[in-house]
């Protein structure tokens, strides 16, 4: 498969703490890197309550067991995800400056798509930048059951947080891998870093 023929990515980064959310880097081309990085649209920021910039954590992507190949099959998944710059438009979490998400969750999956997912993220709010100091609450979030985007960890990136901090709010994130994923078919994908971003509204 060549870059030409990759999906746009899913406006998926809810759910943040299911898994498969690797796939929320920078990819290789600048296309893919300045869709990520783009805002939320103008007329959601003013009911928006979080939004963040994210990345998977140093030396900890997110890891599929078995591999994710062109075939779809049960796939599980699992890995740490970082959130920074965390500025809140609607000035409802002023609070937060940044979360360590930790994910687990499973589902069908292949190369682009994913479904039937379970599984849960929790989120760990910060004052601090760094992640450091005093911590501001946590979040729990559910995906939202399916999706498609650059690889299968998109759809693990977009659904509801059930409990604690912004508890009953849409998550919603973009995401592409930092690294070439274009040889997953052919070799299957074990594992996925990369950045985006993500937001609770």
């Amino acid at each position: 498969m060549t870059v030409t023929q990759r999906p746009r990515i899913a406006a998926v980064l809810s759910a943040v703490g299911v898994l498969l959310l690797g796939v929320l880097a920078t990819t290789t081309g600048q296309r893919a890197g300045a869709a990520a990085a783009a805002p939320a649209p103008a007329r959601s920021l003013a009911r928006t309550a979080l939004t963040c910039a994210l990345q998977t954590a140093p030396g900890r992507p997110i890891t599929f067991r078995p591999s994710v190949t062109g075939r779809l099959r049960q796939v599980s998944a699992t890995g740490t995800v970082l959130l920074d710059r965390c500025t809140s438009p609607d000035g409802s979490q002023r609070g937060v400056r940044s979360g360590r998400l930790v994910l687990h969750g499973a589902g069908m999956a292949n190369c682009l798509t994913a479904d039937r997912l379970e599984g849960s993220g929790t989120i760990t709010w910060y004052h601090g930048w760094d992640r450091r100091g005093y911590k501001a609450g946590t979040t729990r979030f559910t995906p939202a059951g399916r999706g498609s985007g650059y690889t299968p960890a998109d759809a693990f990136l977009s659904g509801n947080a059930v409990a604690g901090r912004m508890a009953h709010r849409h998550v919603h994130g973009r995401a592409v891998p930092t690294a070439d994923v274009t040889g997953c078919a052919a070799r299957g994908l074990r594992a996925v870093a990369g950045r985006g971003n993500i937001s609770f509204g």
